[in-house]
């Protein structure tokens, strides 16, 4: 049995706030910055240099998304397994359900279902 580990470069979490300005700080620090950003629904918006646009992390899962399209041709009789984050994987999902090009409702559709319909730690999907 062949197996083989690839880490893509796209999958890593979602880093919307400053990681300086967080570093050293609890989720009660950073509610004020999260509600901000949240608020702002401005999806080209970076906290700092150091931080991720909501466009950032959409360009990141279109692009996994389109690999994915490509590697489920040679995995049809296969199995491929994907490990990443809660943030990037409510996106992906969204995408694969239903596509939809960067814009301010998307940004409110993916920060609805981050907080009603959460991706849980574990939690397992086909594709």
């Amino acid at each position: 049995m062949i197996s083989l580990l690839e880490v893509d470069e796209n999958l890593h979490e979602f880093s919307y706030l400053s990681e300086r300005k967080c570093a050293n700080t609890n989720m009660d620090d950073r509610k004020a910055w999260v509600n901000a950003y949240w608020k702002k629904m401005d999806y080209q918006h970076k906290d700092a240099d150091d931080a991720e646009s909501f466009e950032n992390l959409y360009m990141r899962v279109q692009a996994f998304h389109e690999k994915l399209k490509v590697l489920a041709e040679n995995y049809v009789q296969k199995n491929l397994a994907v490990f990443s984050h809660g943030q990037f994987l409510q996106l992906l999902m969204m995408q694969i359900q239903q596509p939809q090009p960067i814009s301010k409702d998307l940004m409110q559709q993916f920060r609805y279902n981050l907080i009603y319909q959460p991706i849980r730690n574990t939690q397992v999907f086909t594709y």
